[in-house]
């Protein structure tokens, strides 16, 4: 049988595997935040865009009735 407790197992497997196990969790948790930040960046460049497409029609569109209402007179 062995001559260690328990107790001293457990913090010789503590002391062993924290860092490895913090540093993988720090690494998740950085992976997590760059990939919502390039979600929020998509999202915020799709806004944009719809933006710009419908100001880019309802201009045309304003256009083409100013032509229109000139050209009858």
């Amino acid at each position: 049988m062995s001559q260690q407790t328990s107790t001293s197992q457990c913090n010789a497997l503590i002391a062993q595997y924290a860092p490895t196990i913090s540093r993988s969790m720090l690494v998740q948790a950085t992976a997590q935040a760059l990939s919502n930040a390039a979600h929020n960046g998509t999202f915020i460049q799709q806004q944009q865009n719809i933006v710009s497409n419908t100001n880019t029609a309802l201009s045309t569109a304003m256009l083409h009735s100013i032509g229109a209402a000139y050209s009858k007179k």
